[in-house]
């Protein structure tokens, strides 16, 4: 998937509130592939950079598997005049 189809997906799963807008309360980067990149939606393969995820308590979901360029997407997204602040 591209940088733009991807933006285009997270968008619509940001405005359909199946990615949560808050702030990550951590990050962790690694290669290990075969989950669904929970951005794009795409498969992570094993040569990819992908990062989990996690949130504070109460945010639903608790965490995403992202590919490294969703991860940017997702959290440029975020801080656009289109959804709230990272919160």
């Amino acid at each position: 998937m591209n940088n733009l189809a991807a933006m285009l997906v997270i968008r619509e799963r940001l405005r359909e509130h199946l990615l949560p807008q808050h702030a990550p309360r951590r990050r962790q980067g690694e290669y290990s592939g075969g989950c669904l990149c929970d951005g794009c939606g795409e498969r992570i393969t094993s040569a990819q950079a992908s990062y989990n995820v996690d949130f504070e308590p109460g945010v639903t979901p608790q965490s995403l598997r992202l590919h490294r360029e969703c991860l940017e997407i997702w959290l440029y997204e975020c801080q656009s005049p289109r959804f709230p602040q990272l919160t």
